[in-house]
């Protein structure tokens, strides 16, 4: 008897080679594992009522995109003014750090009639980051935001195809369907692109060096996360302690000559203009970090609550930094020892959907991020989902409803309608604490359900 995909749902041509021919020669194949998909006949109407629903959920997700993400960002992209006025001032030879020269580069981006007469943020991207940015100084602003979109576009697609298609471990096609839904849909996209900012980008790097580790293709990989490193690097940064983890040391070196010959271009760059630019770096990131700056955890700081890290919410608990920081280093060290022990089982931890979603989350958690920079939850999502017997497991359940709640700004949709004030049941400490830090709540939610699929038996996770 013939087997055919018909009766069996099973083609042919998925036994091997030494087994079909066994069978058609009358002898016993070899003992193997096959799937058997059995189509199921009944209720054909609830089939199409999933996708109906999922296809609907995708539209709605992309009108979401276009928006909230791309109509804004044509009026906006004020973050991305910043590092396109610093490329500029970069590929002029003069500082890209100083406020001066950076105003004067904005002004003749802009033909003198910027869309923002306010002065511009800090620059505090390393030179790095201009360096490889530096063909965007050849447009001038009005050409090169729709261009930085344009690259954005590309980099959700990207994610879109890798996360779906070509990730460590195959989704179904209603899982598929269910990550493009989320990924056109997710927040921080949208506000990094609305804002010009880097995430996307250098998340859409990051899916790129996953897949190219699960195939074994270590130095690609390494390139990438090298490239991601220089071009954000407190994104990438979580992404090279697996590699320390695990001690591929020769990954390491590879990130490391990447980062450290960026690096050494952009600094001869800047020296042979005669520009000392190290100084000027370090006071912006002072200004940042201060009270009052942009970067400042403290409740004194009336743009705390667009902070994603552990920081903001403890600051508000307590007063004594130490004890925060003692803290934030024994989650830190709980997690990484966790990390470690699965890389003594794994073949790379970079290529581990639950160790990169691990390092993901922890990075968020321990260092200075905003809401934007929650676009690599796209991983942790992905591998909630993907995860076998999800639906049964309450780590994985608790972390896809974590994904979900960050999909929306709620702190800041609160406050730009006028309701960062406690209703009169509520105290407002308990307010700012539960409700404004949310986000910084559901992380730590996250790591620990996280954490909990890592302290397991590697043969228990399936």
């Amino acid at each position: 008897m013939l087997l055919d995909r018909d009766s069996f749902g099973v083609d042919r041509n998925s036994f091997g080679i030494n087994e079909q021919r066994d069978l058609e020669c009358g002898d016993s194949p070899p003992h193997f594992h096959t799937t058997v998909n059995i189509p199921s006949p009944q209720h054909p109407w609830r089939t199409r009522m999933v996708w109906t629903l999922l296809v609907v959920l995708i539209l709605a997700a992309t009108c979401e995109l276009g928006f909230r993400g791309i109509r804004r960002a044509l009026s906006d992209s004020r973050d991305f003014a910043v590092v396109y006025a610093s490329v500029r001032t970069f590929d002029a030879g003069k500082n890209p750090y100083d406020t001066a020269p950076l105003e004067t580069s904005w002004q003749e981006a802009t033909h003198d009639q910027p869309d923002d007469s306010n002065p511009l943020d800090l620059a505090l991207y390393p030179p790095t980051t201009y360096l490889l940015l530096s063909p965007l100084a050849l447009m001038d602003w009005n050409h090169v935001r729709w261009a930085w979109l344009l690259i954005n576009l590309i980099g959700v697609a990207v994610l879109i195809v890798t996360l779906t298609r070509y990730g460590p471990e195959k989704l179904s096609p209603w899982g598929a369907a269910c990550v493009a839904a989320f990924i056109l849909g997710f927040g921080p996209i949208h506000t990094a692109i609305t804002k010009g900012q880097l995430a996307v980008v250098v998340t859409a790097i990051l899916a790129l060096a996953i897949l190219a580790e699960a195939r074994h293709a270590v130095v690609p990989a390494a390139i990438l996360i090298g490239l991601a490193a220089s071009l954000k690097p407190q994104i990438a940064a979580p992404v090279i302690v697996l590699y320390v983890l695990q001690r591929q040391w020769k990954a390491i070196a590879v990130v490391a000559g990447v980062i450290s010959f960026l690096l050494c271009i952009a600094a001869l760059r800047l020296s042979w203009a005669g520009v000392s630019w190290v100084g000027c770096l370090l006071r912006n990131v002072t200004l940042a970090a201060q009270p009052g700056g942009v970067y400042d955890p403290s409740p004194t700081n009336p743009l705390a609550f667009q902070l994603l890290n552990a920081s903001p919410l403890l600051r508000r608990l307590t007063g004594n930094q130490a004890a925060i920081a003692l803290l934030l280093a024994a989650v830190g060290i709980l997690v990484g020892f966790f990390l470690w022990k699965r890389g003594q089982v794994r073949f790379s931890l970079l290529a581990d959907p639950t160790a990169f979603a691990a390092a993901c989350v922890l990075g968020l958690v321990l260092i200075a991020h905003r809401y934007y920079d929650a676009a690599v939850l796209v991983f942790v999502f992905v591998w909630a989902l993907r995860t076998a017997s999800a639906w049964k497991r309450t780590p994985e359940l608790i972390t896809i409803a974590g994904c979900l709640v960050m999909a929306f700004p709620v702190p800041a949709l609160l406050i730009s309608s006028g309701h960062s004030r406690a209703p009169a049941a509520i105290s407002q400490t308990l307010w700012d604490v539960v409700v404004i830090q949310q986000h910084s709540w559901v992380l730590l939610i996250v790591l620990a359900a996280l954490t909990t699929v890592l302290a397991r038996r590697p043969n228990s996770e399936f």
